[in-house]
């Protein structure tokens, strides 16, 4: 995978997505396409929070959500690969034939694992029974130091579901330290979950946003600084040590929907506060200071919006962020960051997510 001779960040991403002044992060020749350049570790310890927080497993919605999402994005971009998934099973067709397609799955699959070494997934292999005559290789895969686990087995499931055309479910077993084992296998969703209604999408705001970018690639500095590990997948913050990836925020959003729908309208305030309890652990040894322009640009650079207002006194702080992506992590973080540079040890938060698609989130102290 190509680097930029200056700031050494792979050319695949600089390439690939654009740091937008709206506060957005978009795939280029697919504006209205958003990434997120996110806390991976947190997504898990999110889902977790929310388990503990309701006393319930949650993990199967969680797969299975996420999984459907994939299926979609596979299918959309790789229309009519079914084809060769039947033709190594066509029995009519010679041997060299099923071969030729059996390696024409292989390329597709080690690419996909390639592009997502590069947005920080882990360390992805093909398992060895692509070495052996196994009807189905690419059901199984190997995965070392996973971004999220959870994501990681539902993106597995939904990639096999697309190219085999056919509902499937999958498991995961631990097989070495943070290394796991998964399969994929023939029969019916252990879930169920309902077709969600189609969530409204926004048209973007205009927005002022600009970034110091490199030189030659042109990523803002503040991405482009972070360690990639190709070798491991795994992107690095190095002032803080704290692990990105990048992933799109509408899958997650769906599947806070899902949640929602299967188990109540209290989800969405269990997600904000499992997201609090996180990043006040996770980021309580950082000095955080008060100032809009810190707020603003951690928001941008991570492509969850742009923070338009920024008011408060020592008891409460108020902010709009027009264009948001993850709402509901973002009241979360922003409420645990208000009480870190505050240090209080608590508050209350009211949010609203509005009409014209903006987010208002006023935290107010506890002292």
């Amino acid at each position: 995978m190509d680097r930029c001779g200056t700031c050494q960040a792979p050319l695949f991403v600089s390439q690939r997505l654009s740091w937008d002044p709206e506060g957005v992060i978009s795939i280029v020749g697919s504006p209205h396409n958003r990434m997120v350049f996110f806390e991976s570790e947190c997504i898990d310890q999110i889902f977790r929070g929310i388990e503990d927080l309701i006393g319930s497993p949650i993990e199967h919605i969680v797969i299975e959500s996420r999984a459907r999402e994939t299926r979609r994005y596979i299918e959309k971009i790789y229309p009519g690969e079914e084809v060769y998934y039947e033709r190594v099973r066509d029995e009519t067709l010679s041997q060299k034939e099923r071969e030729e397609a059996k390696e024409h799955i292989r390329a597709l699959t080690q690419s996909i694992i390639d592009i997502g070494k590069v947005y920080g997934y882990g360390d992805t292999r093909m398992s060895d029974l692509w070495e052996r005559d196994y009807p189905y290789p690419w059901r199984v895969q190997v995965t070392r130091d996973p971004y999220s686990l959870l994501f990681t087995v539902a993106d597995n499931l939904g990639s096999v579901e697309a190219c085999e055309g056919r509902d499937m479910w999958a498991g995961y077993q631990e097989i070495g330290e943070n290394t796991y084992r998964i399969e994929v296998y023939e029969g019916e969703h252990p879930v169920g979950l309902k077709e969600r209604l189609q969530r409204k999408k926004y048209g973007l705001k205009p927005g002022d946003i600009g970034y110091a970018r490199c030189s030659e690639c042109g990523l803002p500095l503040e991405v482009s600084r972070h360690r990639w590990d190709l070798e491991r997948g795994v992107i690095l913050d190095p002032g803080t040590g704290r692990r990105r990836a990048f992933f799109g925020p509408l899958s997650v959003d769906a599947i806070f929907h899902d949640l929602e729908e299967e188990l109540g309208e209290y989800i969405p305030e269990k997600v904000i506060e499992a997201m609090r309890r996180y990043c006040r652990v996770a980021w309580a040894g950082e000095e955080w200071r008060r100032d809009a322009d810190t707020f603003r640009e951690m928001i941008a650079l991570r492509g969850l919006g742009n923070l338009t207002s920024f008011r408060g006194d020592r008891e409460h702080l108020e902010v709009l962020v027009q264009n948001p992506a993850l709402h509901l992590p973002l009241v979360g973080a922003i409420q645990a960051l208000v009480e870190l540079a505050y240090r209080a040890e608590g508050s209350n938060v009211d949010w609203e997510l509005k009409e014209d698609g903006d987010l208002g989130v006023d935290v107010r102290l506890k002292r």
